[in-house]
């Protein structure tokens, strides 16, 4: 163990992921929810999975000024504490890997925001003008040994790549309906508008009335609608 970095361990894992590349692929997922059944307190909530330390609830709240309450931390105050963990992270394992021993390891992160945009005032203000990380570092390594491990960072921090790459997320909405409005999406023609779509044996849908072919499932709970 080295900069509270289990060395050892994480060679083996790097040696197996070596040899087959296919581990290297790994899926991202949480599920969080907006408390809408509470006036008061955070409003964004979501449960965390760790490995050891079982689940952890992490919730947020706007800032007043954006019409939130101020009860929870914002959830770009998060985003940078996680770059930031992330990052010091990476560092502290690259320079493990050197064999280098961290004495002190403290990160600053200091962001410049334009609101203009967020408040619907103006589209297309950049939002972020100016970001800036701060490393204090303290060891026995000398500056060029200190840049070596800056630029092995700089290329192998997860948080590094998602803020200077441009990454798209694709967004699918899912609308929830009701038991009543399930029944006229379902039995309702859309071309005769009568009550007239029967399920067939082979769970598609036929108006008995104009032959119009449904293209509904039988009783599902939501749908889902891709958004560009």
């Amino acid at each position: 163990m080295l900069n509270r970095i289990d060395v050892v361990g994480f060679k083996k894992v790097q040696d197996t992921y070596r040899k087959d590349r296919s581990n290297c692929k790994k899926s991202l997922e949480i599920n969080g929810r907006w408390r809408l059944e509470v006036d008061y307190g955070p409003q964004f909530e979501v449960k965390l999975r760790t490995e050891r330390a079982g689940e952890i609830t992490v919730q947020t709240d706007e800032t007043i000024i954006l019409g939130g309450g101020g009860t929870a931390v914002h959830p770009v105050h998060y985003c940078l504490a996680g770059f930031a963990g992330c990052f010091s992270a990476a560092f502290a394992k690259w320079a493990a890997m050197r064999k280098i021993e961290l004495k002190r390891l403290d990160i600053r992160i200091i962001a410049d925001i334009d609101l203009t945009t967020g408040f619907g005032i103006e589209d297309g203000i950049d939002a972020v003008e100016n970001f800036k990380l701060e490393l204090t570092v303290e060891c026995d390594a000398n500056l060029n040994e200190l840049n070596d491990i800056l630029e092995d960072t700089k290329k192998r921090c997860f948080c590094m790549f998602c803020i200077q790459t441009p990454i798209t997320p694709k967004i699918e909405m899912i609308k929830e309906f009701s038991k009543n409005e399930q029944e006229l999406i379902h039995f309702i023609c859309p071309t005769c508008f009568k009550k007239s779509m029967l399920f067939l044996d082979d769970n598609t849908q036929v108006c008995q009335e104009c032959g119009t072919t449904g293209y509904f499932v039988r009783n599902p709970e939501t749908q889902e609608v891709s958004l560009k």
